[in-house]
């Protein structure tokens, strides 16, 4: 998860989540797109967005809540991971009712989905839990803690039984009537430029275009690897998640940043700035 290719400053460094959710997004790029221009890291989402903060990336797919915490980034247009009712790989799984969770483990690989959490328990629940980050292992994270949040991978493997689920795409389309939008592809302002035909973001298009022309091949592998039926992965691939950055996707990152901004969980409320 944490390894990369052979450090070489001449090559434009990307940032990606090595999680099911983001397989059709990456395709391209781990399927050798652009040979020789690219230089991949493969890091969980808190990491994406800590190394375009610090200058360990030029690209990444990050957390939604990261565009309002770093500064000279642009959005790619079109593409986001995001999901427009039920997810099944972001959820809060809890010990006791949600009304009645005092104490909330998050799983350190998280970032938007921490601040959503937060909010749906807040404002739907009337929660608000101490929280603490951990590593996403949930036997661990409720020893001590009435609840835990879980994302990508290991929340899809996580045993839920006798646990209140809370799947946080669920809840917040309950709320608001929109999709979730969880990650979106951001490239450093004082990126290296791509000399490519249709302009740098013309390449992450290329590398979901092959992710879809190659979903059966992913859904092979992740049978393999989260243990879920070829139709439960098809099913999460195609139903339970959307890649495009439509106006729907945008009304509700206006209003997930509204709400962040509001309570504290980022400086300000600032518009989206694409490529």
């Amino acid at each position: 998860m944490n390894s990369e290719t052979t450090p070489n400053p001449t090559l434009f460094r990307v940032s990606i989540i090595d999680y099911l959710n983001a397989a059709p997004l990456n395709y391209g790029f781990k399927h050798g797109l652009g040979p020789g221009r690219f230089q991949l890291k493969f890091q969980v989402p808190s990491a994406c967005s800590d190394s375009l903060r610090n200058g360990g990336a030029d690209a990444g797919l990050i957390s939604s809540i990261e565009c309002l915490r770093i500064p000279g980034i642009k959005i790619v247009p079109g593409l986001c991971i995001a999901s427009p009712r039920k997810v099944r790989s972001v959820v809060i799984l809890s010990k006791v009712p949600p009304e009645f969770i005092q104490t909330l483990a998050l799983d350190a690989s998280s970032r938007s989905s921490a601040v959503l959490a937060q909010i749906i328990l807040r404002e739907k629940y009337g929660a608000q839990p101490a929280v603490l980050e951990m590593p996403p292992n949930i036997e661990t994270m409720l020893e001590a803690h009435d609840a835990a949040l879980m994302i990508g991978n290991k929340a899809m493997m996580a045993n839920r039984q006798g646990l209140v689920t809370l799947d946080l795409a669920e809840e917040w389309n309950a709320c608001t009537g929109l999709p979730a939008v969880f990650a979106l592809w951001a490239i450093k302002e004082d990126a290296p430029k791509l000399d490519i035909s249709g302009g740098a973001s013309s390449i992450f298009h290329q590398s979901f275009e092959l992710g879809k022309n190659n979903i059966e091949n992913i859904i092979d592998i992740a049978c393999r690897e989260i243990g879920w039926t070829k139709q439960e992965i098809r099913e999460y691939l195609t139903e339970n998640l959307s890649f495009e950055l439509g106006k729907a996707e945008m009304d509700s990152l206006s209003l997930f940043f509204e709400k962040a901004a509001k309570l504290g969980f980022a400086p300000e409320n600032r518009g989206l700035e694409f490529v």
